[in-house]
């Protein structure tokens, strides 16, 4: 999807650029300012046809890491520059007045410190959003249990992922959680993300018990460009050992129970199976999905934490009784959020039902987190990486 905005958005561009060139020449400025803009759009205009070459060498697992950092470092400059260049356009080219030009400027120039904040001061400003959510049919045992959720990692997309998981494990310790659970996206595209010294670094987040995972869409491969040299189970069934290997479990379509004396609550990791892949996009709820079969093993009259990497699942596993809790990750916000006034802005408002934070149904409850990582570009704009520190209580 990032692929076709990004054709879309250059070639716009590239008839609005021509267009404002145009009307720059009609202007008296200095020769030196006109011919910074044109070699400022021309760079801009560049990117996208450097990009494709870029993607070729995903293929190569010896550098993958670094290659995908450096695809996301020419997305980043190219969204930046790409928003910048279509607010001035927005504010200059519809009027004939050169005012308008210094205004779109004025404008232009702000948001590119927006954006410039967003990569160097919000991507890693992790903030911890606690919680209490109150259950009547919560064992009064687990009154005051403590569950750090995170999602969306992507390792492989950290510019100094070692530091930063670091940080991220640091935080987490500070939380006093009884057990960490992980949302699903530990990695970008391949296994091979998860080097010796990053599950180092993974191993330390953890809470009182084991840390409990499931896979989300990067997790699969499904974005790998050559699936013959890793195919997506392989790629999965390596990634699974070397989770397992630093003490974490993944869960797939899998339950286990949480005991304290004669009572227990129950932790269903839903996996993200092939079937399930073509849903990776989807903004709708998902109803033509088998929920069931995951179930079936599991007891009705015992609570149930559900981790659902695409929240899309969650009017399913709510309604149908499954699920009490339903953490979910996925959407990042799309890494633009900002609270104007009350008022929440995001993209993401736009095309998903549910898309950051708490959400309540008769039947049960959804927390989307809004990921610790960064996929595609470089930067959160306003959406800050989350911890989210949900303390259950019981109510009767």
């Amino acid at each position: 999807m990032l692929k076709y905005t990004i054709i879309t958005l250059a070639l716009l561009l590239v008839l609005l650029d021509f267009l404002a060139y145009r009307k720059l020449a009609d202007y008296k400025l200095k020769k030196s300012i006109k011919r910074a803009f044109a070699a400022t759009v021309i760079i801009a205009d560049i990117i996208p046809l450097i990009l494709p070459l870029s993607m070729l060498i995903f293929s190569n697992e010896n550098d993958m890491t670094s290659i995908m950092k450096i695809s996301m470092v020419l997305i980043t400059i190219f969204l930046v520059l790409t928003i910048c260049r279509l607010i001035l356009y927005i504010f200059w080219l519809p009027f004939k007045s050169k005012k308008w030009l210094y205004f779109g400027g004025v404008v232009s120039f702000i948001s590119l410190l927006l954006f410039t904040y967003g990569i160097f001061v919000t991507r890693t400003d992790y903030k911890v959003s606690e919680i209490s959510l109150s259950y009547s049919n919560l064992p009064a045992v687990f009154n005051g249990y403590r569950i750090a959720f995170i999602s969306d990692i992507h390792t492989g997309s950290m510019y100094d992922a070692e530091r930063e998981l670091e940080d991220i494990a640091d935080i987490i310790s500070e939380t006093d959680a009884d057990i960490v659970l992980f949302g699903g996206d530990i990695i970008n595209m391949h296994h091979s993300e998860l080097t010796p010294d990053i599950l180092e670094k993974l191993s330390l987040i953890k809470g009182k018990h084991e840390t409990l995972a499931v896979l989300g869409n990067h997790d699969t491969g499904a974005y790998l460009n050559d699936s013959v040299i890793t195919p997506r189970c392989l790629n999965k069934k390596l990634l699974k050992e070397k989770l397992e290997g630093i003490g974490w479990v993944l869960l797939q379509d899998s339950t286990i129970y949480l005991n304290r004396n004669n009572d227990s609550i129950a932790i269903t990791g839903i996996d993200y199976t092939d079937e399930l892949l073509k849903f990776k996009h989807n903004f709708d709820n998902i109803k033509d999905y088998d929920v069931s079969r995951i179930y079936s093993a599991v007891d009705d009259n015992v609570f149930n934490v559900t981790i659902s990497h695409l929240p899309q699942l969650w009017h399913e596993l709510c309604d149908n009784g499954y699920s009490d809790l339903t953490l979910s990750g996925h959407i990042h916000s799309m890494q633009f959020k900002y609270d104007i006034f009350g008022f929440i802005l995001s993209p993401a408002a736009f095309v998903y039902n549910e898309w950051s934070g708490l959400y309540e149904r008769e039947k049960g409850k959804l927390y989307i987190n809004d990921g610790v990582g960064t996929v595609g570009f470089f930067a959160r704009l306003g959406a800050k990486p989350e911890v989210t520190l949900i303390t259950l209580k019981n109510n009767l």
